[in-house]
């Protein structure tokens, strides 16, 4: 037990008490404007999983994204990740099942997080649709000390003949592909397939918190658009995934601009067209993991921040004097990234030091061989889209007729509102937190060499010259910046250890829950909550001023079960 350091303990104990408080203060806020004039009104919560077409998405801290089912008579809290397929549970009430294969059994994997359990099968209800027997993974024994909801709902397309999540393959080598994939078929494949005259697409909204504080808005919507956006999706154009067998919606980026200038797409992934790197759309990631040369030539471009060899992170100061400006260009419309998605701040006085610092939240990795992706955009950046995840049409052989896509509408088109917005959230996030602390106080904390590269003394390089790459090692997760922060900070145990020592029986005592709370990841975090809270878009005038004709998207082609 050496290497496992009093330290993690305290900080686990903090994030336990945080969290938990959390789930009691969660309150709904009168109404929230983004800045490009979209409202966003909170709407009386559905009485259960079952009422209504819509629900609303629980936002937690902007780590993760949740909603309620009901499974077998109980209600569950998962998150939805439009990165897997499968439903996967770790219940914590009974479930009536209509089936249990016992010898079935499955593990699947979330980021460090393993999930084992017999396949069963059960009636689920979610969004006003009830699935009579929906396979998913009835977890018995569970590996992930940062599980705090009951699992995951699986959004990805997960339908013939994409289907090849851990639940399908075991289904399809024990009953024959046909019969398999029809038993292994996800939540979203089963509603389409018996609801025929339903568009085969959903709409989702990921809202913000004030900067880590309040409930934070989301939206959902099955087979329809938000009335106040018909109009504006009407005129967008689909965005086809990538893959000729697509599983997630891995699509395009055609260019990324920083500060006006445009940085390189130089993409290792085989067969992509030149100029053009492919990205993951993944609800389930908080953060963002991009290529190394361009995380740097980011954070570089900010005065003050700096890189740490120790926590493989950029510290970042938390109100820059002129945070970059960084789009995304997919399909000819570009995506202005808000400043608040650019970083992450921590709060160390889990970890003992009375300070508060910024770190990144696009990490840098120097390899994307075993992903065959050069992005991986979670949250941080779906939260800057209104997003319609087309799951594409197949014929009764499984035969794609019309390929996975996706329509994005930007966000925020004032830069500058939306720095101002950033200014004035920031600062009052951070003057409820200790003050920020200096490069030299959290040097002097962590013990890092004199030898840690300078962004800000760079500040002025030229983009493209940094994009050329810096290959350094990182082992940042699809989890946020702020867990592998943590985790980070274990190996400085012995600074404090001597202030730790007069408590030293009572954290054993609790090294259970250490190991259970100290690492915060993006798949699996954050407690479960009973409040539903629908948030429904509103119109601002000043962007919809012409009135929204009846709509109905002819695009969208049926799914042909």
């Amino acid at each position: 037990m050496g290497a496992l350091s009093l330290l993690s303990c305290a900080v686990a104990c903090v994030v336990a008490t945080a969290s938990a408080s959390e789930v009691h203060e969660l309150t709904r806020r009168e109404s929230f404007t983004s800045s490009n004039g979209m409202k966003m009104v909170p709407m009386p919560a559905s009485g259960s999983p079952s009422d209504g077409s819509i629900t609303g998405l629980m936002n937690d801290q902007d780590i993760e994204y949740l909603v309620n089912i009901t499974l077998g008579g109980s209600v569950f809290t998962l998150q939805i990740d439009t990165g897997s397929s499968d439903v996967v549970v770790f219940p914590d009430k009974p479930i009536k099942t209509t089936s249990v294969l016992k010898d079935l059994q499955v593990n699947e994997t979330y980021g460090i997080g393993t999930y084992s359990g017999p396949v069963a099968f059960a009636k689920l209800e979610f969004a006003g649709y009830a699935v009579e027997s929906q396979v998913f993974l009835n977890t018995t024994t569970l590996d992930d000390p940062s599980l705090m909801s009951n699992g995951v709902l699986g959004f990805d397309i997960g339908i013939p003949p994409g289907n090849t999540s851990p639940l399908g393959l075991t289904l399809a080598e024990n009953y024959g592909p046909v019969k398999g994939i029809e038993m292994g078929r996800n939540v979203i494949g089963n509603i389409f397939a018996q609801n025929p005259d339903l568009g085969n697409f959903t709409v989702m909204i990921f809202g913000r918190t004030d900067d880590g504080e309040g409930a934070g808005e989301g939206y959902l919507g099955i087979g329809e658009y938000p009335e106040e956006l018909k109009d504006s999706f009407s005129k967008v154009n689909y965005v086809d995934t990538v893959r000729s067998k697509p599983s997630s919606f891995v699509v395009y980026v055609d260019g990324i601009s920083l500060n006006g200038k445009s940085l390189p797409l130089n993409s290792t992934v085989r067969r992509t067209p030149h100029g053009k790197a492919v990205a993951n759309l993944d609800t389930g990631t908080s953060s963002a993991q991009i290529p190394q040369d361009m995380s740097d030539a980011i954070y570089r471009s900010i005065p003050g921040a700096y890189y740490s060899d120790d926590l493989q992170h950029y510290v970042v100061p938390c109100v820059s004097s002129g945070a970059p400006n960084i789009s995304f260009k997919v399909e000819n419309q570009n995506i202005y990234i808000h400043p608040l998605d650019l970083t992450q701040i921590v709060d160390l006085r889990p970890a003992g030091l009375n300070y508060t610092i910024c770190i990144e939240t696009y990490s840098g990795t120097s390899s994307v061989e075993d992903t065959g992706e050069d992005f991986l955009l979670g949250d941080v950046f779906l939260r800057n889209v209104y997003t319609s995840f087309y799951y594409g049409s197949y014929n009764t052989t499984g035969s794609m007729i019309k390929s996975p896509a996706v329509k994005m509408i930007p966000v925020n088109h004032d830069v500058d509102a939306t720095y101002s917005d950033f200014l004035t959230r920031r600062r009052q996030k951070l003057a409820s937190l200790p003050p920020e602390a200096t490069r030299a106080q959290f040097e002097q904390f962590v013990g890092v060499s004199s030898g840690n590269s300078s962004a800000g003394d760079d500040a002025s390089a030229d983009v493209e010259t940094i994009a050329s790459g810096v290959s350094s090692n990182s082992d940042s997760t699809d989890g946020s910046p702020y867990k592998a922060l943590l985790n980070k900070l274990n190996s400085f145990a012995p600074i404090v250890f001597g202030l730790l020592g007069a408590i030293v029986v009572a954290l054993l005592g609790l090294l259970g829950v250490g190991l259970a709370l100290c690492i915060r990841r993006g798949r699996t975090v954050g407690a479960a909550r009973s409040a539903n809270t629908f948030y429904s878009p509103v119109p601002a005038p000043e962007r919809f001023k012409e009135p929204v004709p009846e709509y109905r998207d002819e695009e969208n082609a049926r799914y042909d079960h």
